[in-house]
């Protein structure tokens, strides 16, 4: 495994940290209820995919899913925890369940691609 293979999913983690960083009073207003649960499952599923990513070596594929998973899980119950510290921000267990949601969801779906891409 490539210490190269961390950069992608490090710098995501920091793009993830930065936007939660922002106050709640510069955040737009959304267009629909729950709309950033979607946004938590989305980019916390990319970050899942990155993560599976770096982990895998090709052999152990599904232990490296499992890792990814708790990871950005434990990754994202610090985020929620650090918002609750920026102003007009708040930690809310629901965003923590859509951001594990999202990073199953990502590993997953690396891991099905690594699995496609090995077999063929």
């Amino acid at each position: 495994m490539s210490s190269r293979r961390w950069l992608p999913p490090l710098l995501w983690a920091a793009f993830i940290l930065i936007l939660t960083s922002i106050p709640g009073s510069h955040i737009p207003v959304l267009p629909f209820r729950y709309f950033d649960k979607v946004v938590h499952l989305t980019i916390y599923g990319v970050l899942g995919w990155l993560t599976a990513r770096a982990w895998t070596d090709g052999s152990r594929v599904s232990a490296a899913v499992l890792a990814a998973i708790v990871l950005v899980s434990c990754f994202g119950a610090f985020d929620e925890w650090h918002q609750q510290f920026i102003p007009l921000r708040s930690m809310e267990l629901l965003d923590w369940a859509a951001d594990t949601t999202g990073a199953a969801i990502g590993a997953i779906l690396a891991m099905t691609a690594e699995r496609s891409r090995v077999s063929a």
